[in-house]
């Protein structure tokens, strides 16, 4: 059978004789890899300017129990999100907060609130016409929110160092290298409260926030196994 769902496209891989396999976010059934063919011929329902990261779309796929790829009939777009494909800060950052999807989203895991997040932070990035520098670290945090690890406690005098194992504010550095700093927790506990809006507001180093962006991305891979990424070094040269 198939079904027709608001899916966010991740990545686009192509595959011999004109196929693909495409990973979608979807709504109703979550993180899906997807199998197109002939994906570049003119009578073909699916067109590669659909399929950039982050695109938000309306996707008729095939629907098989115990089935890790399935078909995509038919994909065409639901929301327009042009100021992201046309601009290269925002469109750098669609590339790594896709492939952060990807990393630490489950297949088939299916979550609703988690989903209108992220549709709701693209939306947000394709609008904006402020500086996009702090995006990114502010999606991680507040995605770290929806998954259920955001930051512990509070910074102060005492307490300057951030424990990435942990998940805490201490008073030393620990005996092992996964901690920030005390200028980059100092930045983190500036963060963490602030919502999604308000990502232009701080005005971080960029030494300092390339560091965060590397804390944080070991934040996640200690807490939920992924593994390291490769998109956030291009990031480092935009911003």
């Amino acid at each position: 059978m198939y079904l027709t769902t608001e899916a966010i496209v991740l990545q686009l891989h192509p595959y011999k004789d004109n196929s693909a396999v495409v990973k979608l976010y979807t709504r109703e059934m979550g993180l899906l890899s997807c199998w197109v063919s002939s994906i570049h011929k003119k009578t073909s329902k699916t067109r590669v300017s659909v399929l950039q990261p982050l695109s938000i779309t309306n996707a008729e796929i095939s629907h098989k129990e115990n089935n890790n790829l399935t078909q995509l009939k038919e994909i065409e777009t639901a929301v327009h999100t042009n100021s992201i494909s046309m601009n290269i800060e925002k469109s750098s950052i669609a590339i790594f907060l896709s492939e952060l999807i990807m990393r630490c989203f489950k297949e088939s895991s299916q979550d609703e609130t988690l989903y209108e997040f992220v549709r709701d932070s693209i939306c947000l990035l394709n609008e904006t016409k402020k500086k996009c520098t702090n995006f990114h670290i502010l999606f991680i945090i507040r995605l770290s929110e929806q998954l259920g690890l955001l930051p512990k406690g509070n910074i102060s005098e005492l307490t300057p160092y951030f424990n990435l194992e942990e998940s805490k504010y201490q008073h030393s550095k620990p005996m092992h290298p996964h901690y920030l700093d005390a200028e980059e927790a100092n930045w983190l506990s500036i963060l963490t409260p602030l919502p999604m809006e308000q990502f232009y507001v701080p005005v971080i180093p960029s030494d300092v926030r390339k560091k965060l962006l590397r804390g944080l991305l070991e934040y996640f891979e200690l807490h939920f196994g992924m593994a390291p990424l490769k998109s956030h070094l291009v990031l480092e040269e935009v911003f």
